[in-house]
């Protein structure tokens, strides 16, 4: 059995690379690594059936333009203080507030990606007795995957892809 290669980028972070990559993914690991708008943090694994590949940095456009779920976590992450506990009907009003459009979808929307999120450990979630009302909470999880954007900067990005 071939031996994993490890790098070591400048934060300190080793990343153990198997010798069984493919050439698009060793180009992909290169581009991320050289790239000069990524930045460095634990990047999280994913097994697949060459051996195991960490998941690269993605960009904030990138993440931005990739799904609804990303879109939302973004949002969230954004907007929403770790500590509060939020609804479907809230990211609605605060989109709205934000924009003056409804660019996440309905609350319905919303709350299936809430859902996922949460199904994703994203999310923390909680039921109230009418079991009408759930609500969610921002996890460990989301906060290390997902940047949190400074208001103006987030602004851009909306007024840029409306």
């Amino acid at each position: 059995m071939a031996k994993l290669s490890t790098v070591k980028l400048p934060n300190g972070t080793i990343i153990e690379i198997s010798p069984n990559l493919s050439t698009a993914q060793i180009t992909a690991l290169i581009t991320s690594l050289t790239s000069n708008n990524v930045s460095y943090t634990e990047m999280p694994e994913q097994e697949t059936d060459q051996g195991t590949v960490f998941i690269q940095s993605r960009s904030l456009e990138q993440i931005w333009n990739s799904s609804k779920k990303d879109k939302l976590a973004i949002f969230i992450r954004s907007y929403f203080s770790d500590n509060l506990w939020f609804t479907s009907k809230e990211i609605m009003e605060q989109q709205i507030a934000i924009t003056g459009k409804i660019v996440l979808g309905e609350t319905s929307a919303i709350g299936t990606y809430l859902n996922r999120l949460f199904e994703t450990g994203h999310l923390d979630k909680q039921k109230y007795l009418n079991g009408r009302t759930v609500s969610y909470k921002i996890s460990e999880k989301l906060k290390t995957e997902y940047p949190q954007i400074p208001n103006k900067e987030f602004k851009t990005l909306l007024n840029s892809k409306l």
